[in-house]
């Protein structure tokens, strides 16, 4: 299966490890961070609506000793007033081709982010158990993490993907995995740079 870090997901297919993409939040201070009056989804849209080329490096493995290096495209647009933001990817790495739709918002109320994730690697195509308590999104205004959690493997794992270094232009996004209790280790790295609207 693929959760919502698909290109975390790529690469634990090619690794012949499925299952791995979920993530729990692991601070209290995080959750006070989505709070702050910085983390309005107009900044958010802000950052990142628009076309980007992507350059994929996944870190080498046991199973990828010389690591694996992918393209792909993603499109981020916001729903009318700006109440949704989704953003439509399409990766490439390997012989691995994944389509990943991922949906966010804003509960008025409460003033977290939540994500859907959809992708053509979860049997069910959308994850919306998932999206009802086991994805937890941060963005402070300069970063975006997603973080999820999931049984796989005999135990819980997790996973994280932090968009960082955002310009107008380019952003880096990268993605972790840990084991219970483990540190997180980095597995793939992606570069993003403005492209022109399809």
């Amino acid at each position: 299966r693929m959760r919502f870090v698909s290109t975390v997901a790529i690469g634990a297919t090619i690794a012949a490890t499925p299952c791995l993409l979920r993530s729990q939040l692991t601070s209290q201070s995080a959750d006070s961070e989505a709070r702050q009056s910085t983390a309005a989804m107009p900044a958010l849209i802000k950052a990142f609506e628009g076309h980007w080329s992507l350059k994929l490096k996944f870190e080498p493995s046991k199973d990828m000793p010389q690591g694996l290096d992918g393209t792909g495209e993603e499109t981020w647009h916001a729903g009318p007033e700006g109440l949704t933001f989704t953003d439509e990817e399409v990766l490439a790495a390997g012989p691995h081709t994944v389509i990943v739709v991922g949906i966010f918002w804003r509960d008025p109320k409460t003033k977290e982010f939540h994500a859907l994730d959809c992708s053509n690697e979860i049997p069910v195509t959308c994850d919306v158990k998932g999206a009802m308590g086991d994805v937890v999104v941060r963005w402070t205004g300069s970063k975006l993490t997603v973080d999820e959690k999931e049984f796989s493997q005999g135990r819980m794992m997790t996973s994280r993907v932090v968009w960082s270094d955002i310009t107008a232009n380019s952003f880096t996004e990268t993605g972790y995995l840990a084991p219970p209790g483990g540190p997180f280790k980095k597995v793939m790295t992606i570069h993003a740079t403005r492209a022109a609207a399809r």
